[in-house]
């Protein structure tokens, strides 16, 4: 089972919040690693802090890179 599908299945507590990576090097903007913040008050006090998504947040950036993979993909498989 993906962490997509995880997502979609199991409802999250409603202050749970992700904090998503990016490839450095991509132009297509693929997701490297997403990571649950415990202490999302705390984390958004730190200077370091980065875009906190909910839960419905995160569902849709996951679904937009499993689209994006897959168009990448097809044009290394054509």
């Amino acid at each position: 089972m993906s962490y997509l599908t995880h997502l979609k299945r199991n409802k999250q507590h409603y202050s749970s919040r992700w904090i998503v990576k990016y490839i450095n090097n991509d132009t297509n903007n693929l997701i490297r690693e997403v990571k649950l913040i415990f202490n999302p008050e705390e984390y958004r006090k730190s200077l370091r802090s980065r875009t906190l998504n909910t839960q419905d947040g995160l569902i849709k950036i996951l679904e937009n890179d499993k689209a994006r993979r897959n168009k990448t993909m097809g044009k290394i498989q054509a």
